[in-house]
């Protein structure tokens, strides 16, 4: 697992190269005024992830809250995200909000989306803990029953989301469109590995027939927030779309069963007792569990070998990437241990 001190360097690394800007704190306290929570008694930063949002807490009277500074856009671009999409997460939330998922808090206007000088700006109650620096069962199990509970309940959202990116629906279509730019890598482990990669994702594509619903796509340490082993929240949802809920069964095991290299049994038996506890899978999604840690892999470091070459993310993270999960991939493919 990547050390979140290094994901924190890059993250900030990744906004400098970007002008990504914090508002200042007289600004923040303007934003403080529009969503009603009072003075501000206490101002940090948060960094997490490589999206278009930077996130402070503030403390006040009222308690502590997240403010993010979103930077929205309705062009048509691979990392343009408009005020539409942000009021379908902030939608898809809401049928989940008994959950520990962030909660937005309206503005003295009503609406939770606010245009702020070069930005948007919502905000969201602040939840205490950290980010997990390693995974233990009783977190994975915890994770486990957090997602199935979250796709039992998250079906309900029945908006239609035909212009919202889906970051991981790799079909031969979207594969074409983005292979002349996965082809273009400068680093030579990265070069190497296209072809595979993109072999890897061919062969383990979910089937149209399983279950569909919201799904985050990226449940890992960077949007886990633990105190002590109990899970306090499971945070950005960004990604988020309508998906087959096995590509985020996959991918949170990817993200937290995975140690050393390899795929441990344990950690992934005690999350699949988690989520069981809360949804069932019936026989199709049983049959496409080891493919979907397989197309988890590999559909993850195939977006990012897309993302280097337009600069969405560093080319840091894509070998990250490859080094840590890789070697999982293979394993899976040559291991004869039942799932």
């Amino acid at each position: 697992m990547l050390q979140i001190k290094t994901m924190l360097s890059r993250y900030r690394k990744n906004m400098a190269q970007k002008n990504y800007k914090f508002y200042t704190k007289e600004e923040y306290q303007l934003v403080a005024d529009l969503y009603g929570l009072g003075r501000i008694e206490k101002l940090s930063c948060l960094y997490r992830g490589y999206g278009k949002s930077l996130k402070v807490a503030v403390q006040t009277p009222l308690g502590k809250f997240v403010i993010s500074k979103n930077i929205l856009s309705n062009k048509k671009s691979i990392s343009a995200k408009s005020v539409e999409s942000l009021q379908n997460e902030i939608d898809m939330l809401k049928t989940v909000k008994e959950m520990p998922v962030p909660r937005y808090r309206p503005s003295l206007k009503g609406s939770c989306i606010e245009k702020f000088k070069d930005g948007w700006v919502t905000v969201y109650k602040f939840f205490p803990g950290e980010a997990p620096k390693e995974i233990n069962p009783q977190m994975v199990y915890a994770l486990g029953v957090f997602l199935g509970e979250f796709h039992r309940r998250s079906r309900k959202f029945k908006k239609n989301l035909i212009s919202r990116r889906r970051f991981y629906d790799l079909n031969p279509e979207v594969m074409k469109t983005m292979e002349p730019f996965a082809n273009k890598q400068t680093n030579s482990i990265l070069e190497s590995v296209v072809g595979s990669v993109k072999q890897g994702v061919e062969n383990n594509r979910p089937p149209r027939k399983l279950p569909r619903g919201p799904i985050h796509v990226d449940i890992g340490p960077n949007n886990e927030i633990f105190i002590g082993n109990r899970l306090s929240a499971v945070i950005d949802f960004g990604n988020f779309y309508i998906g087959e809920l096995m590509v985020d069964v996959g991918k949170t095991i990817m993200f937290n069963c995975c140690q050393g290299g390899r795929l441990n049994q344990n950690l992934l038996r005690k999350f699949i007792k988690g989520y069981e506890s809360k949804r069932k899978f019936n026989i199709n999604e049983r049959n496409y569990l080891r493919k979907s840690i397989l197309y988890a892999i590999y559909s993850h470091i195939w977006v990012d070998l897309y993302h280097v070459t337009i600069k969405y993310v560093p080319e840091s993270y894509a070998l990250f990437l490859v080094k840590s999960f890789l070697p999982v991939a293979k394993q899976i493919e040559k291991s004869a241990e039942a799932f």
